[in-house]
């Protein structure tokens, strides 16, 4: 954990960490932020195809009441980050570091693992999905951020689909490797990978040195490697005297990115506005299209985690690798995030994003034709799978990166709307809520459905619900369609 660093007479640090400049570039924070994300996402992942089971065989639930503890602990995921995330983004607006909220979190979801392996009576694994739901609240909140702090704003969608990526990633790919280890090594096998991937993690967020922190220790990382804080009111201690070095930093080159705030303290009207934070996001309906776009995409996704694997268990009758495998059908398609990203930088977020939200709606109805056990029929299955990945992943990167230039921009019209610490971590901790509330609607929704109604139906209304994510998107993503200069 980096402290505040001792300093000399004349304020200078008396030493400086070694590997300052690595463990404080971009591609080190933004490779910490990613396995954090990734992480999280795995550890929510990883027990998709193996609840079914585990719950029937090692907690002793009934056959008939397994789909109904199986969305039920999905769900309590979903609420925890749900109502921590206001919480804690809150909470990273007005502290001086990130780094101490992304610790609090590493530590939550470190117990939350150890319960995980422990338990065995249903209510123990309610707990344990609990606790990770608040680790990954603080994770996705401060990592997402922490990131926005440190690049610019020409190359936030870049980074983004590259950091958002992962955390698709870790949620499809993390079904696949749970089923394959859970079926050939066992229960407690899967724990042991899971808690290999946390201590890895750990690794990670003790090396990585926040950008404000190093600027400390070295006044010249602030404008040579690109620091581009959200705090840029400074709120000096007796541990931080401002030294002049720091406070003149000099005029930047035109050529630098542009910074996403200004990081000079004039510029940044410390009164607040009167409004609480979050009210005056939610009154932005550009920010309101980038959550539900968020909200659509990860609906779908936790949907196949809650009714794929029993249906796939039931109609095809796969054990739990089968139903892990069938996962990387969706899994290969979200490597193409940071792709996805760049072109977002290049030509604009709103037709991307509203290309997959309208792309991933026909596959979608069309895995209502999966009702059959035949070679053909899984054939098909995996192919619609695989079309539905490559189309949610066009929605993840452009409503991300708008969401960071709703903020900048609303900054920029009224610098007293959020005050001096700024308002990116609220403004993800939202986006965070949107995600949270996906995972508690996706496999809920998709459960009942396929209960009461059947899979056809399932997929039917999964796909209009994706089709409409591309409405908001049209009209706001990237800014009001009908507006001068849009």
């Amino acid at each position: 954990m980096a402290h505040d660093p001792e300093r000399n007479d004349e304020g200078q640090p008396k030493s400086i960490p070694r590997f300052l400049e690595l463990r404080s570039s971009k591609g080190f924070i933004l490779a910490t932020v990613c396995v954090a994300i990734f992480t999280d996402a795995f550890l929510y992942g990883v027990v998709v195809p193996v609840l079914p089971f585990s719950l029937r065989e090692r907690s002793g639930v009934p056959e008939d009441q397994v789909q109904w503890w199986n969305s039920f602990i999905f769900a309590v995921f979903g609420g925890a980050i749900l109502i921590g995330s206001p919480i804690c983004g809150w909470v990273a607006d007005r502290t001086s570091e990130r780094s101490i909220s992304f610790y609090t979190g590493l530590i939550i979801l470190g117990a939350a693992t150890i319960l995980f392996g422990l338990a065995k009576a249903s209510w123990v694994l309610l707990i344990s999905r609990l606790l990770q739901g608040l680790s990954a609240a603080i994770t996705y909140t401060v990592g997402l951020a922490l990131l926005v702090d440190t690049v610019g704003r020409d190359n936030v969608g870049q980074w983004m689909g590259t950091a958002l990526s992962s955390s698709s990633f870790g949620l499809i790919v993390s079904p696949l490797l749970g089923g394959i280890v859970y079926a050939k090594a066992g229960y407690m096998t899967v724990f042991a990978m899971a808690l290999s991937l946390i201590l890895f993690d750990i690794v990670m967020r003790l090396i990585m040195i926040e950008k404000k922190k190093a600027a400390q220790y070295k006044p010249t990382l602030a404008t040579a490697h690109g620091f581009y804080g959200t705090f840029t009111h400074e709120q000096p201690s007796e541990q931080e005297p401002q030294s002049d070095s720091t406070q003149a930093s000099g005029p930047q080159d035109d050529s630098q990115e542009a910074p996403l705030l200004s990081n000079d303290p004039q510029k940044r009207v410390p009164k607040k506005s009167k409004m609480p934070t979050i009210l005056v996001l939610l009154g932005i309906p550009r920010l309101l299209a980038a959550i539900y776009g968020i909200f659509v995409n990860v609906s779908v996704l936790a949907a196949f985690d809650g009714v794929l694997p029993l249906y796939v268990k039931s109609l095809f009758e796969w054990n739990s690798l089968e139903a892990g495998l069938i996962f990387l059908c969706l899994a290969i398609p979200a490597l193409t995030g940071p792709l996805v990203g760049t072109l977002c930088d290049k030509i604009g977020p709103r037709w991307i994003a509203v290309a997959g939200c309208s792309l991933t709606a026909p596959p979608l109805i069309l895995l209502r034709l999966v009702n059959q056990d035949s070679l053909e029929q899984k054939i098909l299955l995996c192919g619609l799978l695989v079309c539905c990945g490559f189309t949610l992943i066009l929605i993840v990167s452009p409503v991300a990166a708008d969401l960071s230039a709703v903020v900048e921009e609303k900054e920029r019209a009224d610098p007293n709307a959020f005050g001096p610490g700024g308002a990116y971590a609220q403004a993800f901790a939202l986006f965070n809520c949107s995600m949270a509330a996906g995972t508690l609607f996706g496999p809920v929704v998709a459960g009942a459905i396929v209960e009461r109604h059947g899979w056809g139906a399932m997929t039917a209304a999964m796909g209009v619900f994706a089709f409409s994510g591309a409405i908001p998107a049209f009209f706001y993503t990237g800014g009001w369609i009908f507006a001068k200069n849009t």
